[in-house]
């Protein structure tokens, strides 16, 4: 992905929040801010019930399921108006979304659905409410938002990048009704056969970054009689040869990439 479409990507899940706030319809559990600057009474936050309604001074039992802020504004100030006050000024404001929670699934120490609702809340703030990631993660992390065509959104990023190297532009906000999926990490394993140390299989995790020099090392590094220069990796992958050689000494030197090893690979060292 280019950079200019990758910025405007990220500026757009960002922003998804503050724009989809207007459209978030109320729901039992959620905590609304009432204000009416001509009534100071009414001035509290009300818990939604569960049936979706609150009980405000003056005015009693309001129903307020499924309308968006400015719709309520719209309803309390006609309620107002009715026999209150001429010209009502008020305010209301989302403080916690527990009708739609935002939900964390997957690899992760407390799975389900984040208690508190609070409006605010960032990626890194859920996976930290959701007890961190298990020993089972993988590197990726997906965030689904419906869309307003309700379909699902889909955004990936990598663990990494988010958690240990910190970059700020990943820790996006999160919306009522977001799913946070830290997926079980898949194991990678590699077989390694010849002039090493230790040959065998060994495990990783498809979250590690998983080189040919890394898994020589794995195995104990080369022995005396190793011919480094004609190390073979083998795979049976559609579309990628059956076996590449490889010079391990221009991996070492910079020479070349280290190259990745998938799933099922076979390492002979002649």
């Amino acid at each position: 992905m280019r950079l200019t479409a990758l910025i405007a990507t990220l500026a757009a899940w960002a922003a998804a929040p503050v724009l989809a706030q207007k459209s978030y319809r109320v729901g039992p559990g959620d905590l609304l801010k009432i204000s009416v600057i001509e009534l100071e009474e009414i001035d509290n936050e009300y818990r939604v019930d569960g049936l979706g309604a609150v009980n405000l001074p003056y005015l009693g039992r309001v129903e307020v399921k499924d309308k968006t802020a400015v719709e309520l504004i719209a309803l309390l100030t006609e309620k107002l108006k009715a026999g209150f006050v001429n010209d009502p000024n008020v305010y209301v404001d989302l403080l916690e979304y527990n009708y739609r929670p935002i939900s964390v699934i997957g690899a992760v120490n407390q799975p389900g659905k984040l208690a508190g609702g609070a409006r605010e809340l960032t990626l890194v703030e859920a996976i930290v409410q959701a007890g961190g990631v298990s020993e089972r993660a993988g590197d990726k992390i997906f965030v689904i938002r419906k869309k307003p065509d309700g379909g699902n959104a889909t955004w990936e990023t990598s663990y990494a990048r988010l958690m240990i190297d910190g970059e700020p532009h990943l820790n996006i906000p999160l919306y009522p009704g977001d799913t946070v999926n830290v997926p079980v990490a898949r194991k990678i394993v590699i077989s390694v056969l010849g002039e090493v140390n230790k040959p065998g299989q060994y495990t990783f995790k498809s979250g590690d970054k998983v080189t040919l020099l890394r898994v020589i090392a794995a195995a104990g590094g080369f022995t005396d009689y190793a011919r480094r220069n004609r190390v073979a990796i083998r795979r049976n992958r559609e579309g990628e040869p059956g076996e590449v050689k490889i010079n391990v000494r221009d991996v070492a030197s910079n020479k070349r990439e280290d190259p990745p090893l998938h799933d099922n690979d076979i390492v002979i060292v002649p």
